[in-house]
């Protein structure tokens, strides 16, 4: 059989057909199957770019994924040159491509090696419904669980605005009654003291001082239930140095008794419920006079400074001080520390300014030296409507 029509002789390397004898069956069997791996090789890299593609986010291991495709085109290739060959005697470029795919399929395998613990780490379709189960069922049980915090927080609230309405129209009823036994003592004192023998007249003067005493109360308890009750149109934005003048002229009279010396330089205009300032100064000041050291006269020193958000006003005073043990115990509702035969009080007022710093979303401390005693008074520089503390509605309490 003669050989000359087939390319590639004058080259002395025969084309692979000629293994086959030239046999039409037998080439054709090789040239369709060779056909079809072809086609099934390079489909798949094709498969694996419109999955990447698809995907709304990138794969971590997109890399090995490149590689792969890259050595299944490189097989594809391989077949496809298995069917030149058989007509045309191209080993050299057959062995290049084969040499080619052989790297590259060793890179592929030295790349995927590292990934196989994370690929057998990834979780089951099942494995992830289990999760996904189990998160469904944890994100109820706290929606169950933040449910019945606001439940116990509203609960809590409505307890709070309950004891304060209590306190306000209890203080108010008892005032009435009050007001009977201070003005009947004082008139039968006016009228009848010099009839009166023994220590009857020591007995009224108690009956006196103990009606002053809780009308004093009763108007400290009326103080702190208002605090609650103010609203947001109250908060307006003035000079702090007319918050502190006012209050002053009701200090008047203390102040003028004592000599005290108090100074603030100049201030800045604040955003606040300047009604509670005035009071929450008024106790300040107040104490800051009441409580002073034998033979001293009152100095106090009133200033502020912005740090970032907020206000911080600091009210110093050289007084007797605090014991350190006792900083935040003085903020407490009737918390004295000395009795009232040394200092008059109710123990009410620092409650009071505690609980105006909090209607403003602020705080207030105390610190204490040799020196005195040093109150800050920390206040947003601007009030959001939300951080004020709820305003009760109530119907009007005749005076």
């Amino acid at each position: 059989m003669s050989l000359n029509f087939l390319p590639g002789l004058s080259s002395g390397l025969l084309p692979h057909g000629v293994c086959f004898q030239l046999r039409p069956d037998l080439i054709w069997l090789h040239v369709a199957s060779d056909t079809v791996i072809a086609i099934a090789y390079l489909m798949i890299p094709a498969a694996l770019l419109w999955f990447i593609t698809r995907r709304p986010a990138p794969l971590s291991f997109g890399w090995a994924i490149a590689l792969f495709a890259a050595f299944i085109v490189l097989c594809g290739i391989s077949h496809i040159l298995d069917i030149v060959t058989i007509w045309q005697p191209i080993y050299y470029l057959q062995g290049i491509e084969k040499g080619l795919t052989a790297a590259v399929s060793l890179a592929t395998a030295v790349a995927i090696i590292p990934l196989v613990p994370r690929l057998l780490s990834m979780r089951s379709p099942e494995e992830l419904a289990e999760a996904n189960q189990r998160l469904l069922e944890e994100i109820a049980s706290r929606e169950l669980a933040e449910e019945e915090l606001r439940r116990s927080l509203t609960d809590l609230n409505r307890a709070v605005k309950e004891l304060e309405q209590f306190a306000y129209i209890t203080s108010h009823d008892l005032q009435a009654p009050l007001r009977t036994i201070s003005g009947f003592s004082q008139l039968l004192s006016l009228r009848h003291r010099d009839q009166l023998q023994g220590d009857a007249v020591e007995f009224l003067d108690y009956i006196d001082k103990g009606a002053r005493q809780m009308q004093l109360l009763i108007k400290d308890l009326l103080s702190l239930s208002r605090v609650g009750r103010a609203d947001a149109a109250s908060i307006t934005r003035r000079p702090l140095a007319d918050t502190i003048t006012e209050a002053l002229k009701s200090l008047k009279a203390e102040i003028d008794r004592s000599s005290a010396d108090i100074a603030f330089g100049a201030l800045p205009e604040i955003e606040a419920n300047h009604g509670l300032l005035v009071q929450l100064l008024q106790n300040l000041i107040g104490n800051a006079i009441k409580f002073q050291r034998p033979d001293t006269r009152p100095s106090i020193r009133i200033s502020i400074e912005r740090d970032g958000d907020h206000w911080l006003l600091s009210v110093a005073d050289n007084g007797i001080g605090i014991p350190a043990d006792q900083l935040d115990n003085v903020f407490a509702i009737f918390r004295r520390l000395h009795g009232a035969e040394t200092y008059e009080g109710t123990g009410i007022g620092l409650a009071i300014c505690r609980k105006i710093a909090a209607y403003h979303g602020g705080d207030i401390t105390a610190t204490s030296d040799d020196s005195g005693t040093q109150f800050h008074l920390r206040l947003p520089v601007t009030i959001a409507e939300q951080r004020l503390l709820p305003a009760e509605q109530h119907e009007p309490v005749p005076a």
